[in-house]
C-alpha cells in the first residue's frame, strides 16, 4: 500500500519523511491551483511557474501571457491577476501562460527537485484523486500556506484529498498532519463554505472584492483538468487520462 503525507506549510517540506519516489502534490486553494484547473479549463497549453517579477516580465517580453499577483492584487504590468472566475471566462486555447504568485509558485519551486508535481485544489478534487490512484507512487500533498504559515483552506483540501485517497483502498496515511488535515476535514465538509469564511486568506480576498473567486474555489469537482509538471511547466493531463483510463 501507498502511504500520504502532508506538510502543512512550505517551511516543513525539508522535512517530510517519504524516501522512495512519490509525487508532490500542490495545494493552494487560494487561488494558484484553482485558477490553474481554470486557465486549463480555458484552453492554456501550459502554465510556467516563476519566482520573481523580474523572470516573469523577461517571459513577456518574449511573447507569453503573464499572470501574477502580490498580497492578492493583480500585478499592473501582467495580462492577468491570479483569478480563476476570469480564467473562466477568458478564450486561451493554446496560449503559453508563465505565472507568478505570492504562495503557489514558491511551493512548486520548493518541490521541483523531486521531478514528479501535480496541482490540487477543491474543483479539480476528483479529477486528480483518480489520477493519482493509478499512478502507484507515494504522495506528499505540500500546502501552499500564507507565507510560509498555515493556512485553514489548503488543509482542508489536503484532508479532502486523504479522504479520496484512501477511499480507493491504495492509500494509507503515514504522518499525523495527514490525519489531522482528514479529520479538519471530516468534521467540517457538512458546512464548508461557513468554515471557510473564518480563514484569514479568504477574509483578505473578500476586502478585495473577490467574491467571484471565493465562490469558485469552494465548488466541488467542477473542473476535469489535471495539472501535471512535464519539466517545463505544468500541462493537462486530462485528455491522456481519458484515452487511456
Amino acid at each position: 500500500m501507498k502511504t500520504i503525507e502532508v506538510c502543512l506549510s512550505p517551511a516543513l517540506y525539508e522535512f517530510h519523511s517519504n524516501t522512495e519516489e512519490y509525487i508532490v502534490v500542490i495545494v493552494d486553494v487560494l487561488r494558484a491551483t484553482t485558477s490553474f484547473c481554470a486557465a486549463f479549463d480555458s484552453g492554456v497549453e501550459i502554465i510556467i511557474p516563476v519566482q520573481g517579477l523580474d523572470e516573469l516580465l523577461e517571459y513577456k517580453n518574449k511573447g507569453y501571457y503573464t499572470a501574477a499577483e502580490r498580497e492578492g492584487e493583480k500585478v499592473d504590468f501582467a495580462d492577468f491577476g491570479n483569478s480563476p472566475s476570469v480564467f473562466l471566462k477568458s478564450s486561451l486555447i493554446g496560449k503559453q501562460l508563465a505565472y507568478s504568485t505570492t504562495n503557489g509558485t514558491k511551493a512548486v519551486e520548493l518541490a521541483k527537485r523531486n521531478g514528479n508535481i501535480a496541482a490540487a485544489a477543491f474543483v479539480n478534487l476528483q479529477a486528480m484523486s483518480h489520477w493519482l490512484s493509478v499512478q502507484q507512487k507515494n504522495i506528499v500533498i505540500l500546502c501552499s500556506g500564507w507565507k510560509n504559515t498555515f493556512c485553514l483552506e489548503d488543509s482542508l483540501c489536503a484532508g479532502a484529498l486523504v479522504e479520496a485517497l484512501e477511499m480507493s483502498g491504495k492509500f494509507s496515511p503515514m504522518c499525523d498532519a495527514a490525519v489531522a488535515s482528514f479529520t479538519l476535514w471530516q468534521n467540517s465538509k457538512t458546512n464548508l463554505a461557513e468554515v471557510v469564511k473564518e480563514a484569514n486568506h479568504f477574509q483578505r480576498l473578500l476586502k478585495l472584492g473577490l467574491h467571484d473567486d471565493l465562490r469558485h474555489s469552494f465548488r466541488l469537482n467542477c473542473s476535469n483538468a489535471i495539472p501535471v509538471w512535464n519539466g517545463k511547466g505544468f500541462v493537462d493531463n486530462s485528455e491522456r487520462v481519458k484515452a487511456f483510463g
